[in-house]
This record gives C-alpha cells, structure tokens and sequence, in this order.
C-alpha cells in the first residue's frame, strides 16, 4: 500500500521539458552533427626517393626506389629525401 501511494504521488514535473531559449532543435541538431563527423581529409600524396633500405606500404623500398607517401607525417629523413 505505501508504494502504491507514492507511485501515484504527482510532483508536478512529469511530462515537462525545459524550454531553450533562442536555440531551436534543428539548430542544435545541426551543431551536434557537425562536431561529432570529422571532416575528409585533404590527400597530399608526397613523392619521395629512397636513399637505404626501408619498409613502407607492404614493400620493402631498394636505394634509389621513387614512391608516393599517402601522408606527410610518413615521412623518414633516416632513408627517404623529397622528390
């Protein structure tokens, strides 16, 4: 019989929702979406030489290799130069 009675008991904020003032949902909708979705990179292929031995892309680069980096921060100044 308590449980029932304060189950049954109104407290007067069921069913209300705070309004947001100068925002609407589409508004925030928007802003939510825009900063949880990261933007597509730019592709900046960087073309590269091998002056010693290396690994990079699933091969292994000879001297003297010429090859693409799919990044900038691919690069090694150990045993690539700029092209």
């Amino acid at each position: 019989m308590v449980l029932a009675a304060k189950a049954g008991r109104k407290t007067g904020t069921v069913g209300k929702k705070p309004k947001l003032k100068g925002v609407s949902p589409k508004g925030n909708y928007k802003a939510m979406f825009e900063e949880t979705v990261p933007q597509e990179p730019e592709v900046i292929a960087l073309k590269v030489r091998a002056i010693a031995l290396g690994y990079y892309g699933a091969q292994l680069r000879e001297e003297g290799d010429a090859f693409e980096l799919r990044d900038k921060v691919h690069f090694s100044s150990s045993w690539m130069e700029k092209a």
